[in-house]
């Protein structure tokens, strides 16, 4: 298998690092023997593509890193991204991808720049193609020379050339190397690719590929990740033959979603006419990407309706459980067709003050549970976006390595954006955005947040401006398939209630009445219960859980309250009522044989104690054993305590549980 990677700049720790170890170099060195008239023109046709900094960062860090990197790169007004070059005629050449990285780029337009300093704005985008990866385009104002390269259609194999470009955002070099084969292109070999061997860096992207005699074979686009000498270039013959007047896409997309394994293939064609500006190009480029992304997103959501959860004989085992961890957990669909719920591995991060953020990777997005520090108010913690990101951000070991020295992001301001998203199940999101512009780069970190009594639960994903509209569809798509329980204290719990717009639908109308010291009532919609501080301690220190269970309904499911757990620390006591639905006809035997138990009251569902894992338990099932007809739904109610408590207290306990207890569930 090929791997290949574009010869573009990288992102800030790249570029940053790379900065600091290549040697500097003039703008326009030359260190191989081409004819003198021909280096002329290698330092008259050839420009850096860059970028210009911006005045002020978003990110601020905790040191002033830029003082630690080159005076050189310090100094500069301009962050180079790659090369460009002059076919004549007022025309100049780069690769496609080259704009692409830069497309709603808030730095500033593209610029090039020639050996002495001067910039020129692109004038007008002439014509392109986004798969074969050229584009060609006037500058607003021609340089006042007039050097442009010689064009050779047909190069000929084995052949010295010249890798011309902007290598690592050190001014132009050129190296050299052959021109070794040529590589058909990866969809279906509609052309060929050039491969040549003249080592490329970042920043080449776009530059000319030249043969001996200084006239233009390729662009320079790619490098092969583990070999610097099989590197990739388009053939000028491509640019040549390619109508004025249009941008040209044809190229094959597969559209998926993270949950499942199902994908829809097409091709992705379009004709943007031309000429446009830069803005204009960019603006009409990225809209037909966001079209065409929106069509194949519904179009493959459609052809699968019938088997995405909640539907389809694949979701049965699922709406029949109920999900008991507060981490969040990830609905997905196994390669047998089962809807399961996957539980990522955490690491816990540190944030002071009894607060704490385990996260884990998924496909791209950074999944996280946040732990609110005790120091931190309450209503605060769910209005102020950026007090709890810069809290993240400081308990992070994550820094940019500069020069021997770390620097590390402290905060990225108030979000740009800050608005609520209510996803399938009725769950309220907060999503806060925020553009990140510094010297090396300009994207979107997006972030989902799902308040609980405790913090959030969410996730988050950078972005950028090409596809971005696709991609927070995606992520919107993803909030209905989390599966988290809802876990605090009871003055946790307190403050999160008050938060009314932003409460799920399954607790908008009120299911809990604390009376601290002297009683405890559940109220849902399928069971209700009570007690008092004789069966467990009431107070703002206690803790409660609400697991959420997919119970089928006419509509296909809805997300409800499926468990209670409350429990204390100090008396190291639970309780618990936990709702149970029949095991589906597909189900194994384990689910169907404990059902039967249940069904029966036979043991541990006997109200009998039992031990595990250091504690008692004592659990029964809610009404009479081996009801007529058979009920569809169980509740178990359920104590425990410390190991060694008597049965005839443990019993005690249960009934106390059981005495103001009612289901209206069958």
């Amino acid at each position: 298998m090929r791997i290949c990677v574009r010869a573009g700049a990288g992102r800030m720790a790249r570029v940053g690092a790379a900065l600091i170890c290549v040697l500097l170099v003039c703008r326009a060195v030359v260190a191989v023997p081409l004819d003198v008239d021909v280096q002329r023109k290698v330092q008259q046709a050839t420009f850096e593509v860059v970028v210009p900094k911006p005045a002020k960062e978003s990110a601020t860090f905790d040191k002033p890193w830029e003082n630690l990197i080159p005076y050189k790169v310090r100094s500069d007004h301009y962050l180079p991204v790659g090369t460009a070059f002059s076919i004549g005629h007022g025309r100049y050449v780069t690769a496609m991808h080259v704009l692409f990285a830069v497309f709603g780029d808030t730095r500033g337009e593209p610029l090039l720049r020639d050996a002495g300093g001067n910039v020129y704005p692109i004038g007008q985008i002439v014509k392109g193609s986004a798969d074969k990866d050229f584009v060609v385009f006037t500058l607003a104002k021609a340089p006042s020379t007039a050097a442009a390269f010689d064009i050779e259609e047909k190069p000929q194999l084995n052949e010295t050339v010249y890798a011309v470009g902007n290598a690592l955002g050190e001014g132009i070099v050129v190296r050299e190397g052959n021109y070794t084969s040529d590589t058909p292109e990866d969809e279906n070999g509609r052309w060929q690719w050039l491969r040549f061997s003249a080592p490329i860096s970042g920043g080449n992207s776009g530059g000319p590929l030249l043969d001996d005699k200084g006239r233009v074979i390729g662009i320079v686009r790619a490098k092969r990740v583990s070999e610097n000498t099989l590197n990739f270039a388009v053939p000028i013959a491509l640019v040549t033959g390619a109508a004025d007047g249009v941008v040209q896409v044809d190229s094959r997309v597969v559209t998926g979603v993270a949950v499942f394994e199902k994908t829809r293939t097409a091709q992705f064609k379009a004709d943007i006419p031309m000429p446009k500006s830069f803005a204009e190009f960019s603006a009409a480029y990225m809209k037909s990407v966001d079209d065409f992304n929106a069509r194949q997103l519904h179009d493959l959501l459609a052809e699968n309706a019938g088997e995405t959860f909640p539907h389809g004989s694949g979701s049965e085992k699922l709406l029949r459980a109920l999900y008991q961890r507060n981490l969040p957990g990830v609905i997905v669909q196994n390669g047998s067709g089962t809807w399961t719920i996957d539980a990522p591995r955490y690491a816990r991060l540190d944030l002071g003050n009894e607060g704490w953020q385990d996260a884990a990777s998924f496909k791209g997005e950074l999944i996280y549970h946040r732990h609110k520090p005790e120091d931190i108010d309450q209503a605060k913690w769910y209005a102020d976006p950026q007090l709890v990101k810069e809290l993240v951000l400081k308990s992070s070991p994550s820094t940019i390595h500069v020069n021997a020295e770390n620097a590390k992001v402290l905060s990225f301001g108030k979000p740009d954006e800050d608005s609520t998203f209510t996803d399938v199940w009725g769950r309220v999101w907060q999503v806060c955005i925020w553009h990140v512009t510094s010297w090396f780069t300009s994207n979107w970190l997006v972030e989902f947040d799902l308040p609980v009594p405790d913090g959030h639960v969410g996730f988050e994903r950078n972005l950028g401006a090409l596809g971005r509209s696709g991609q927070i569809e995606r992520m919107k798509l993803l909030t209905g398939f989390l599966a988290v329980s809802y876990e605090g204290t009871l003055a946790q719990w307190n403050g999160f209630l008050a938060q009314k717009a932003l409460l799920p639908k399954a607790l908008a109308q009120p299911v809990l009445h604390v009376d601290y010291g002297r009683s405890f009532a559940f109220d849902g919609r399928r069971v209700t219960f009570s007690y008092g501080p004789e069966l467990q301690k009431i107070d703002q220190g206690s803790r409660l859980r609400l697991d959420f269970g997919f119970i089928p309904d006419a509509r296909g499911a809805v997300l409800d309250i499926a468990g209670v757990a409350a429990y204390d620390r100090e008396e190291k006591t639970e309780v618990g009522v936990f709702r149970h639905g029949a095991p589906a006809q597909s189900a194994g035997e384990d689910a169907k044989n404990e059902w039967d138990k249940r069904l029966h009251h036979r043991h541990p569902y006997d109200a009998v104690a039992v031990s595990a894992n250091d504690r008692q338990s004592i659990s029964t099932i809610f009404g009479k054993p081996d009801p007529q007809p058979a009920p569809g739904v169980l509740y178990t109610f359920q104590y425990r305590a410390e190991n060694g408590t008597a049965q005839d207290a443990m019993k005690a306990k249960l009934d106390l549980l059981l005495k103001n207890a009612k289901v209206d569930e069958r």
